[in-house]
């Protein structure tokens, strides 16, 4: 006899461990920050915070949290993460989400993206599957940005995981960070045969055309606008930084913080977070106070 759908078990919810890892130039948690943990505690049975910059949390953040590990400020996110890792056993979890504060948001749900059938199969995903190199004349290297990284059981419970935290070393430079940490974990994963993916995959991206940052040109910015140009028809480039609106249109609901304190690209950022409040809910006093006090 069928059973009646009324009498269905709920689905099983995912056991998901997130580790947050934290720098402020001033040891604070700003507001931004408060902002994504409030968001990641739906979605997490185990959430903890690591910090390169601050001794202790504040007391709202410290009722929101499961664990909070201070350290000095080596060996950047990785580091971080590992150290936050260790405060419980990764294995035991569904997913493990790595994430760090170098990016606004989410800007809205963050439920749609853990559920994405793009990144369903995956070992290890993403918001980004990047295919850039640390030299612009080195091969085009596929790996999942960092600021966001989620890792599956079948990848927690393999001895090439365990592999790369135990074996980590403390880079000399961000080079040799993005090389080591951030492409390297990514290669080393998929030469081990686990699946990588993003929401966001820009391998099979289209090039960026003219249509698309006409906007963002402008007569009265002529150097500014010269150098979207240029940078915009080079590839590989930064997706994270560049085409912010395809993010979004996949479904990403973060906005990286360089982008708007770099401006790498030579974007229209009065545009940007015009558009930010149009396509969002997030406040957008978020961001502003974030630049006026770290700059």
């Amino acid at each position: 006899m069928p059973t009646s759908p009324s009498i269905l078990a709920p689905p099983r919810r995912t056991a998901r461990g997130i580790v947050l890892a934290h720098f402020d130039p001033h040891g604070d948690f700003d507001p931004h920050v408060h902002h994504a943990l409030t968001a990641y505690r739906h979605h997490a049975e185990r959430l903890v915070v690591v910090s390169n910059s601050a001794r202790r949390l504040p007391v709202d953040l410290a009722r929101l949290v499961d664990g909070f590990v201070p350290r000095a400020n080596v060996g950047y996110d990785f580091a971080a993460w590992r150290d936050g890792l260790a405060t419980f056993r990764a294995a035991d979890h569904d997913e493990v989400i790595c994430v760090n504060d170098s990016v606004y948001g989410p800007l809205f749900d963050l439920g749609p993206a853990l559920a994405d059938a793009r990144v369903a199969g995956a070992d290890l995903w993403g918001m980004v599957l990047s295919d850039q190199n640390t030299s612009r004349s080195g091969p085009r290297v596929p790996h999942v940005q960092s600021w966001f990284l989620g890792m599956r059981r079948p990848l927690l419970e393999s001895d090439t995981w365990a592999g790369f935290w135990h074996g980590l070393t403390t880079p000399a430079t961000k080079r040799d960070v993005v090389e080591q940490n951030e492409i390297g974990f990514s290669a080393r994963m998929a030469a081990a045969g686990f699946r990588l993916a993003g929401l966001y995959d820009a391998t099979t991206a289209p090039r960026v055309t003219l249509a698309e940052v006409w906007r963002h040109l402008s007569p009265r910015h002529p150097r500014r606008s010269w150098r979207l140009l240029r940078k915009s028809r080079r590839l590989p480039h930064n997706p994270s930084e560049l085409v912010w609106w395809r993010l979004w249109e996949a479904g990403v609901p973060y906005l990286k913080v360089s982008l708007l304190r770099v401006n790498h690209y030579g974007l229209d950022l009065g545009r940007v977070l015009a558009e930010l409040g149009q396509a969002s809910r997030y406040d957008p006093a978020l961001v502003h106070g974030h630049l006026a006090r770290c700059g």
